[in-house]
């Protein structure tokens, strides 16, 4: 999983799976979102898609935020899940 907090105003944690960009827009529902993996000298950094803006064209690998199987206890949740 990758979890970022900063340069975001709320932490993510998504799922490491990389996608291409059609196959994330297929995975997205109004409660789980799709992030461009931009790549970095510093490291990976999350950038939120917007299907109005971002192409479904764009190269880089894309991910989408976590979701807990159902039936999963509270307990054995990643820290920072939305589920």
């Amino acid at each position: 999983m990758l979890h970022q907090t900063a340069g975001l105003p709320y932490a993510v944690t998504a799922d490491a799976v990389r996608h291409t960009a059609a196959e994330a827009a297929a995975l997205v529902t109004p409660d789980r979102l799709a992030w461009c993996l931009r790549e970095t000298a510093a490291g990976v950094r999350l950038v939120e898609v917007v299907a109005s803006v971002h192409g479904a064209g764009c190269d880089r690998p894309h991910v989408v935020e976590h979701e807990c199987p159902e039936g999963t206890l509270p307990g054995r949740r990643p820290e920072g899940a939305l589920c």
